[in-house]
């Protein structure tokens, strides 16, 4: 089978991930790996300063807090996106290395947001621990200061409390006002005609375009939650479903703008990762549908792709799909949200996909996994750049060893 990789973002690790981390820090195969990450995520830690460092960790406690348990304290993961964005990478990226990954029918691979770091990892098909530890550690320098970045720089815009209490009067799941909101019913069109008519000035934007009538809307929390009162009776009429998501900052908008640069800033310490042409097969992007592997600056991308770009996640699941010629979907979660939307929009008559999670995949592979099946429209095809690009060397080295 020709098996693309797909990988979940943060929207839906509102599940604590901790206890899972936890286990794989505890297993003897996870030791080497598991020292790097901490090692990497103390030396960010002492490379932030410390307003920053307090702002994204207000209790003081790192990566290695969280997980090691031995030192007798109870580290509970901060509710920030910082916090959950470390998480998911380092869940991901741990079910990668070479020793537990042996993707042979593995043809490309798809992240969704902070999901994209671990695609690029897979890509690059590395064999050798030592090579995967360098790759792995300089893109969590990456992650890390990127996330922290975010939280620094973006321009706070809470909610008044009593807007606050008016609003979970009305809506009790999810969270409370934030910066980011999903709704489910409307269409795209509909979406920005409500925008554009209630503030024209873009301070509310789509930045995800999940599926057809899916999508998170990014912009200050109170002007969402004034957006949200100004429709409320329309969602209601109309069954659509309005949920404040727990993200901290707001991904794929130009709100992220500032910290962008100052990542630029950071390259330095981030230090030097592969060019999209290291790629051993496509990694596709979420704005527009195309081939990182054209790409020069995978730093570059992850900057624009996560902080500040829609995804264009019905648009690019097609092609990835399509020009793949893939017929299997493997789920690296941590969450379900990616799986379910790919579902959505590869939902319309043609072509079978079938889906697994890692799990399943690992557990039964010449079984297949879950039996749940999604067509495509247009049968698959291989394109020059599926596999057939000369196998370009890799650097052994990524990123400074400082």
């Amino acid at each position: 089978m020709r098996t693309l990789l797909l990988f979940d973002g943060i929207g839906s690790t509102d599940v604590n991930l901790l206890p899972e981390l936890r286990d794989m820090y505890t297993k003897p195969e996870n030791t080497a790996f598991f020292q790097a990450m901490l090692d990497t995520s103390d030396k960010v830690s002492a490379y932030l300063d410390s307003s920053t460092f307090t702002q994204v960790c207000p209790d003081g406690y790192t990566l290695r807090d969280w997980l090691d348990q031995k030192a007798g304290r109870s580290a509970d993961v901060p509710q920030n996106s910082f916090a959950a964005g470390l998480c998911v990478y380092v869940h991901q990226t741990c079910q990668l290395q070479p020793a537990r990954h042996h993707g042979n029918d593995d043809v490309a691979s798809l992240g969704h947001s902070i999901g994209l770091p671990a695609a690029m990892i897979a890509g690059m098909r590395l064999r050798r621990m030592d090579e995967f530890i360098d790759l792995a550690t300089a893109f969590l320098r990456l992650v890390a200061v990127t996330l922290a970045r975010g939280h620094q720089l973006v321009a706070t815009s809470t909610a008044h409390p009593a807007d606050v209490d008016r609003y979970r009067a009305r809506v009790r799941r999810g969270a409370d006002p934030g910066p980011m909101a999903s709704l489910s019913g409307p269409h795209r069109a509909e979406l920005m005609s409500m925008i554009g008519a209630f503030r024209p000035n873009g301070s509310i934007s789509i930045s995800l375009a999940n599926s057809p009538k899916s999508h998170v809307l990014s912009g200050p929390a109170a002007d969402l939650l004034e957006f949200y009162f100004a429709h409320h009776e329309t969602f209601e009429r109309t069954g659509t479903a309005w949920s404040f998501l727990s993200n901290t900052i707001p991904f794929h908008s130009p709100h992220l703008a500032a910290a962008a640069r100052q990542v630029d800033d950071d390259r330095s310490f981030i230090g030097k990762l592969p060019d999209g042409d290291q790629l051993r097969f496509p990694v596709y992007a979420t704005d527009t549908p195309r081939n990182l592997q054209d790409s020069t600056d995978l730093v570059d991308e992850f900057l624009e792709q996560v902080l500040l770009r829609p995804i264009e996640w019905e648009l690019v699941t097609r092609h990835a799909i399509t020009d793949a010629a893939a017929d299997r979907i493997v789920d690296y979660g941590p969450g379900a949200a990616a799986r379910r939307f790919t579902r959505e929009c590869l939902d319309s008559g043609g072509r079978r996909v079938r889906f697994e999670s890692r799990k399943q995949s690992v557990a039964s592979p010449a079984l297949g996994g879950q039996r749940a099946m999604s067509t495509l429209s247009r049968p698959g095809r291989t394109t020059q750049g599926n596999g057939s690009r000369p196998v370009h060397p890799v650097p052994r080295h990524y990123g400074n060893s400082g």
